[in-house]
Protein backbone atom coordinates (compact mmCIF):
# COMPACT_ATOMS: atom_id res chain seq x y z
CA UNK A 1 0.00 0.00 0.00
CA UNK A 2 1.77 3.43 -1.03
CA UNK A 3 1.10 5.98 1.58
CA UNK A 4 1.63 9.66 2.05
CA UNK A 5 2.00 12.04 5.06
CA UNK A 6 0.99 15.65 5.90
CA UNK A 7 3.28 16.50 7.85
CA UNK A 8 3.18 20.18 10.05
CA UNK A 9 4.75 21.12 13.23
CA UNK A 10 2.34 24.48 13.52
CA UNK A 11 -1.03 24.53 14.02
CA UNK A 12 -2.99 25.91 11.54
CA UNK A 13 -1.07 25.15 8.57
CA UNK A 14 -4.33 23.44 6.95
CA UNK A 15 -2.75 19.82 7.38
CA UNK A 16 -6.24 18.17 8.31
CA UNK A 17 -7.92 20.49 5.80
CA UNK A 18 -6.20 19.20 2.64
CA UNK A 19 -5.70 15.71 3.93
CA UNK A 20 -9.45 15.21 4.16
CA UNK A 21 -9.79 16.88 0.66
CA UNK A 22 -6.93 14.69 -1.04
CA UNK A 23 -8.74 11.47 0.87
CA UNK A 24 -11.44 11.73 -1.27
CA UNK A 25 -10.00 12.97 -4.31
CA UNK A 26 -8.00 9.57 -4.10
CA UNK A 27 -11.05 7.51 -3.80
CA UNK A 28 -10.21 5.45 -7.18
CA UNK A 29 -7.25 3.88 -5.01
CA UNK A 30 -9.52 2.60 -2.31
CA UNK A 31 -8.11 5.04 0.39
CA UNK A 32 -7.22 4.78 4.31
CA UNK A 33 -7.15 7.98 5.50
CA UNK A 34 -5.38 7.43 9.06
CA UNK A 35 -5.96 10.18 11.43
CA UNK A 36 -3.13 10.05 14.00
CA UNK A 37 -3.65 13.67 15.37
CA UNK A 38 -4.90 13.69 19.49
CA UNK A 39 -7.12 16.70 18.31
CA UNK A 40 -9.02 13.53 15.87
CA UNK A 41 -10.38 16.87 13.52
CA UNK A 42 -10.70 14.10 10.37
CA UNK A 43 -12.16 11.62 12.46
CA UNK A 44 -14.97 13.90 13.86
CA UNK A 45 -15.11 15.31 9.77
CA UNK A 46 -15.76 11.63 8.47
CA UNK A 47 -18.83 11.08 11.72
CA UNK A 48 -20.39 13.75 9.93
CA UNK A 49 -20.19 12.02 6.63
CA UNK A 50 -22.77 10.33 4.96
CA UNK A 51 -20.80 7.65 3.86
CA UNK A 52 -18.03 5.24 4.95
CA UNK A 53 -15.64 6.09 1.92
CA UNK A 54 -13.28 6.60 2.76
CA UNK A 55 -12.39 4.66 5.64
CA UNK A 56 -11.04 7.08 8.61
CA UNK A 57 -9.05 4.85 11.63
CA UNK A 58 -7.68 6.69 14.53
CA UNK A 59 -4.39 5.57 15.00
CA UNK A 60 -1.27 6.26 17.46
CA UNK A 61 1.94 7.12 15.49
CA UNK A 62 3.36 3.24 16.59
CA UNK A 63 0.43 1.71 15.27
CA UNK A 64 0.25 3.46 11.91
CA UNK A 65 3.37 1.67 10.64
CA UNK A 66 1.15 -2.05 11.52
CA UNK A 67 -2.01 -0.09 9.97
CA UNK A 68 -0.09 -0.12 6.32
CA UNK A 69 1.44 -3.25 6.39
CA UNK A 70 -2.31 -4.36 6.77
CA UNK A 71 -3.63 -3.37 3.93
CA UNK A 72 -7.69 -4.54 4.83
CA UNK A 73 -8.15 -4.24 0.86
CA UNK A 74 -6.93 -0.61 0.89
CA UNK A 75 -4.22 0.34 -1.68
CA UNK A 76 -4.09 4.27 -0.61
CA UNK A 77 -3.21 5.76 2.62
CA UNK A 78 -3.47 9.30 3.60
CA UNK A 79 -2.14 9.80 6.98
CA UNK A 80 -2.95 13.54 9.19
CA UNK A 81 -0.27 13.66 11.96
CA UNK A 82 -0.39 16.21 14.88
CA UNK A 83 0.58 19.73 14.73
CA UNK A 84 2.98 19.68 17.23
CA UNK A 85 5.98 17.27 17.77
CA UNK A 86 4.44 14.02 19.46
CA UNK A 87 6.61 10.78 19.98
CA UNK A 88 6.44 8.38 17.02
CA UNK A 89 5.48 11.36 14.28
CA UNK A 90 9.61 10.06 13.07
CA UNK A 91 7.81 6.53 12.98
CA UNK A 92 5.40 7.69 10.73
CA UNK A 93 7.76 9.72 8.63
CA UNK A 94 9.75 6.99 8.33
CA UNK A 95 6.75 4.55 7.22
CA UNK A 96 5.18 6.61 4.06
CA UNK A 97 6.08 7.05 0.94
CA UNK A 98 5.83 10.94 0.16
CA UNK A 99 5.57 13.72 3.31
CA UNK A 100 3.95 16.75 2.46
CA UNK A 101 4.59 19.93 4.51
CA UNK A 102 1.26 22.37 4.27
CA UNK A 103 2.70 26.18 4.46
CA UNK A 104 0.76 29.29 4.81
CA UNK A 105 2.78 32.13 2.61
CA UNK A 106 3.50 34.27 6.05
CA UNK A 107 6.64 34.72 7.73
CA UNK A 108 5.73 32.61 11.22
CA UNK A 109 4.63 29.60 9.15
CA UNK A 110 7.94 29.51 7.13
CA UNK A 111 9.47 30.16 9.95
CA UNK A 112 7.92 26.94 11.47
CA UNK A 113 8.57 24.65 8.44
CA UNK A 114 12.32 23.96 9.68
CA UNK A 115 11.12 21.41 12.33
CA UNK A 116 8.95 19.49 9.60
CA UNK A 117 12.24 19.73 7.35
CA UNK A 118 14.41 17.78 10.43
CA UNK A 119 12.05 15.04 10.46
CA UNK A 120 12.12 14.65 7.00
CA UNK A 121 15.05 14.64 6.70
CA UNK A 122 15.94 12.49 9.15
CA UNK A 123 13.34 10.02 7.84
CA UNK A 124 15.32 10.23 4.41
CA UNK A 125 11.71 9.84 2.37
CA UNK A 126 10.78 12.39 -0.45
CA UNK A 127 9.12 15.36 0.58
CA UNK A 128 7.45 18.58 -0.64
CA UNK A 129 5.59 22.21 0.36
CA UNK A 130 2.41 22.86 -0.66
CA UNK A 131 1.75 26.62 -0.32
CA UNK A 132 -2.03 26.68 1.65
CA UNK A 133 -4.69 29.45 2.37
CA UNK A 134 -3.17 31.71 -0.69
CA UNK A 135 -4.52 34.90 -1.47
CA UNK A 136 -5.46 35.31 -5.47
CA UNK A 137 -2.60 38.15 -5.48
CA UNK A 138 0.25 39.58 -4.16
CA UNK A 139 3.83 39.10 -4.29
CA UNK A 140 4.04 36.53 -1.01
CA UNK A 141 3.70 33.13 -3.07
CA UNK A 142 6.90 33.95 -5.19
CA UNK A 143 8.55 34.75 -2.13
CA UNK A 144 7.15 31.90 -0.17
CA UNK A 145 8.31 29.81 -2.85
CA UNK A 146 11.77 31.26 -2.88
CA UNK A 147 12.29 30.47 0.88
CA UNK A 148 11.41 27.12 1.06
CA UNK A 149 13.00 25.71 -2.30
CA UNK A 150 15.78 26.63 0.25
CA UNK A 151 15.23 23.63 2.21
CA UNK A 152 15.89 21.15 -1.08
CA UNK A 153 12.61 19.93 -1.22
CA UNK A 154 10.47 20.65 -4.61
CA UNK A 155 7.28 23.10 -3.66
CA UNK A 156 4.21 21.94 -5.34
CA UNK A 157 3.59 24.09 -8.37
CA UNK A 158 -0.34 24.33 -7.52
CA UNK A 159 -1.55 26.20 -4.74
CA UNK A 160 -4.02 25.99 -2.27
CA UNK A 161 -6.54 29.46 -2.22
CA UNK A 162 -7.99 30.77 0.86
CA UNK A 163 -11.30 29.47 -0.12
CA UNK A 164 -14.38 29.68 1.94
CA UNK A 165 -15.30 26.21 0.25
CA UNK A 166 -12.81 23.99 2.37
CA UNK A 167 -14.56 25.39 5.63
CA UNK A 168 -17.63 24.93 4.35
CA UNK A 169 -17.29 21.62 3.31
CA UNK A 170 -15.58 20.22 6.03
CA UNK A 171 -18.65 21.33 8.21
CA UNK A 172 -21.23 19.24 6.35
CA UNK A 173 -18.52 16.04 6.33
CA UNK A 174 -17.73 16.66 2.76
CA UNK A 175 -15.11 17.62 0.84
CA UNK A 176 -14.69 20.25 -1.89
CA UNK A 177 -15.20 17.90 -4.91
CA UNK A 178 -18.44 16.64 -3.45
CA UNK A 179 -19.60 20.25 -2.54
CA UNK A 180 -18.91 22.39 -5.24
CA UNK A 181 -17.26 20.16 -7.65
CA UNK A 182 -17.03 22.56 -10.65
CA UNK A 183 -16.07 25.07 -8.15
CA UNK A 184 -12.39 26.39 -8.13
CA UNK A 185 -11.44 24.84 -4.31
CA UNK A 186 -12.76 21.31 -6.28
CA UNK A 187 -10.01 22.55 -9.20
CA UNK A 188 -7.12 23.05 -6.95
CA UNK A 189 -7.59 19.68 -5.01
CA UNK A 190 -7.46 17.66 -8.22
CA UNK A 191 -4.52 19.54 -9.73
CA UNK A 192 -2.64 19.28 -6.04
CA UNK A 193 -3.85 15.00 -6.35
CA UNK A 194 -2.90 14.72 -9.93
CA UNK A 195 0.88 16.22 -9.15
CA UNK A 196 1.27 14.23 -5.66
CA UNK A 197 0.30 11.02 -7.91
CA UNK A 198 3.60 11.96 -10.19
CA UNK A 199 5.59 12.41 -7.25
CA UNK A 200 4.43 8.67 -6.31
CA UNK A 201 5.55 7.75 -9.95
CA UNK A 202 1.72 7.31 -11.58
Amino acid sequence: MRSIAFLSQKGGSGKTTIAVHIAVAAQREKVILIDTDPQASASTWAAARATDEPLVVKSTTVETRTLLRQSQGRTFAVIDTAPHNIAGVDIVAGAADLLLIPCRPSVFDLAATESSVKIAKAARKPAAFVLNACAARGPEIDQAREVLQKHGYPVAPVTIGDRKAFSRAIITGEAVTEFEPSGKAAQEIMALWRWIKKQLGD
